[in-house]
Formats: structure tokens, sequence, C-alpha cells
């Protein structure tokens, strides 16, 4: 009988160490998920067929949550998962991926909203204080909706609720407030131009700008462009011009020699002289004779060309 009881037991204690024993589940200490749900397989490893186990709802989007040992613990007894913490800051940080709405496309589609609401001209849409971040769920659709537009034409201000919808729901949302900065478009080079270089209309190209920023001498009008040329500095590309900075390109340089010509009637004179002052085509500039060093007074009608009027006198280009 003694001896009967003791193989009895010496087989239970073999057939107990023989049986395989459950493998502990590992903790994953950083989840990071994309779904509304977090599963047993988000927080654990080696939960076999429990992985698909929804254990919580997900942070928002773009958001983090952090769990302590205690509700790990608690999760994993409830659900029949093998852990237990292994100190007493055992923790799991949750985040949720998403996708950040630029401000770009916030502005873009309140200015399309402000549009069709009856704001008129060309303007830009400046939201009140730090504009706060719509995060998305991964993905969501790429319309964006604007709602409860309030648009007050006198002050230029509005308020309106801006919304990312998804599944006949709003993935996320944000009430904005702002107020409308009329801009207009001014010219500015579209390639670096330095002193000499005459401007072409094929150098000019446009910038929107706020009306508030203008200079008073700043060029509005390509026309006061095209033409000139830069007084001294070079102009850079995407660079707004001031009139200062500009000059009608130089047809007669200080000290050239150039021709003097004079139509009286039917007579006309010619005679070669010396510039003493540099200037444009139209400007007056004045000449000294290199025969008799008589200095008259002449309009550059040309490259290197001045036509003198009657009170030079022919005494004037006489050699």
């Amino acid at each position: 009988m003694t001896r009967g009881l003791a193989c009895l037991f010496l087989f239970l204690t073999l057939g107990l160490s023989a049986a395989p024993a459950a493998a502990e589940a590992l903790l994953r200490h950083r989840v990071i998920v994309e779904g509304p749900m977090v599963t047993l397989g988000d927080l654990f490893d080696n939960v076999g067929e429990k992985a698909q186990v929804a254990v919580m709802r997900a942070p928002a989007p773009g958001q983090r949550v952090g769990v302590d040992g205690d509700w790990l613990s608690h999760v994993a007894m409830i659900n029949g998962v093998s852990w237990h913490p292994h100190g007493l800051f055992e923790e799991a940080s949750i985040e949720r991926s998403g996708i950040a709405i630029s401000q770009e496309r916030v502005l873009s589609s309140l200015h399309d909203a402000l549009a069709q609401k009856g704001a008129s001209g060309e303007f830009e849409v400046e939201i009140d204080g730090r504009q706060q971040q719509m995060v998305v769920p991964v993905g969501s659709p790429a319309e964006m909706t604007v709602r409860d537009l309030y648009y007050n034409r006198q002050d230029q201000r509005f308020t309106a609720t801006v919304a990312v919808p998804q599944d006949g729901v709003e993935a996320a949302r944000m009430i904005v407030s702002g107020r409308l900065v009329q801009t207009v478009q001014i010219p500015v080079l579209s390639r670096d131009v330095t002193h000499g270089d005459v401007i072409t209309a094929s150098d000019i190209s446009y910038v929107s700008m706020r009306e508030t920023d203008l200079r008073t001498n700043l060029v509005r009008d390509p026309d006061q462009i095209v033409g000139m040329t830069p007084k001294q500095q070079t102009l850079r590309a995407g660079q707004t011009v001031l009139a200062t900075a500009l000059q009608r390109p130089l047809a007669v340089a200080r000290g050239a020699i150039v021709t003097m010509a004079l139509t009286y009637g039917g007579m006309s004179l010619s005679a070669q002289g010396r510039a003493i002052d540099q200037g444009a085509l139209g400007e007056v500039i004045r000449v000294s004779n290199t025969h008799s060093n008589v200095t008259v007074e002449g309009t550059i009608d040309g490259p290197n060309h001045v036509r003198v009027t009657l009170g030079g006198g022919p005494v004037a280009l006489a050699n």
C-alpha cells in the first residue's frame, strides 16, 4: 500500500513537471496605435488569440496617455493574461498617431468660404491668437468644411468652425475667429538686376502684400520699372523696388565725346563736344565744344548725341 502511494505521487509529480508552463506576456512600454481602440495585443506580446481584445479607448489623434502598473495588472488579470509588474514604476505610454492639418490649409479653406460669403477684393485671412493645431486620424479624407461662418463686412471680422468629416462624424474640429486684411499685387524683379542692366517686362513678377505694409515710395506700377536701371546697388530677385533706387539708363556718360547738333530752318550744323554732365534720354546736360571750349546746354536725344537749342547758336558749334 505504501509502495503504491509512492508510485502514484511520483507519477503525478513527473506529469506536472512535464506540462508546458504558460509563457508570461511581455509589456510594451511604448505603444502607438492608429485606430480608436487599444487592444491587449497593443499592450502585450505573447497573448495569442486574445491580442484583438479591446481594453480601452485610444487617446485623440496626436495625443498620448500613460497607464500604470496597477491598471495593467488589473487588465491582465480580468483577461487571463499572465503578467505582473516587475517594479513599482512599471508603466506604458500609449500614443495615437495622426495627421496634422497645416495652417495654410485652414487659411485657404477660410479664404474660400469668406469669398463665397461676399468678401471682395484681394485679402488675407488672419486668425486671432495662437492657432490650435488640428490633428486627424490616419486615413481621414482630405476634405475640410467651414460651417457656422459669421462675417461682419463693416469691421472685416469673422467667426467660424473648421472641421474634417469622416464616416458621418467630425474627425476633428476647431472654432476660430479673426479678420480679413486687404492685400495688393506689387511688382518685383524676377532676377537680380545690376547697375547698367535695363529692366524689361519679362523681368517683372508679382507678390501679394498687405496694404498696411506698403512704404510710401514703393513702386506699384510696373510701367515705372520697365526701361529703368538700378542707380547703384544690385536689386535682388523677389525684392520690392523703391522709386529712389531706379534711374533711366545713361545715354551720355560724364566726360564722353558727344555729337552736338543744331537744326535751324533748312540748316543743320554739328560739332564734337565733351559732356560735362551725364544724363539719360530727354535730360538737359552741359557740353563743352572740344575746339572752342565754349559750353552749351543741350537735350540728350540719343546715345552720345545732344541736340542744342538755338540759344546755343551757331557760334557755340563753330570750330
